[in-house]
């Protein structure tokens, strides 16, 4: 990978799955990618050309948009840019944590210990 990508993946807790609702907060299933603001201007406008449904613009974290909708075999999509870096998309440096966040964010994981929380902060830069 490379040019800005992420791919990421997020695990519900054993036991936590939420029943037959995939779209509920921490159950959405989808694939995302980034594009520029003129990609992200033209892809909504085929979706509307298309007669596509579609969520969105919606803004996400600070300065980050997405649109959501899905493709012919029922998978979510979602496409998202951010607009003030123009044709040069950096997610990447709006989502990395510092360990001092990501420790905050762990410590609220039930059944989470100490020692479990510096484990995985082992291998996070500063």
């Amino acid at each position: 990978m490379g040019n800005d990508s992420l791919l990421a993946f997020f695990e519900i807790p054993k036991g936590k799955e939420l029943v037959g609702n995939r779209n509920a907060i921490g159950a959405m299933q989808h694939c995302a990618f980034v594009v520029t603001a003129e990609g992200f201007r033209e892809v909504e406008a085929r979706l509307k050309s298309h007669g596509i449904d579609y969520i969105g613009p919606i803004a996400q974290l600070p300065g980050l948009l997405g649109i959501y909708f899905y493709d012919p075999n029922g998978i979510r999509l979602e496409f998202a840019c951010q607009p003030e870096d123009g044709e040069a998309p950096a997610v990447i440096p709006c989502v990395i944590q510092t360990k001092a966040q990501a420790r905050d964010e762990f410590a609220t994981l039930p059944g989470a210990t100490p020692e479990w929380i510096e484990m995985r902060l082992a291998a996070l830069p500063g």
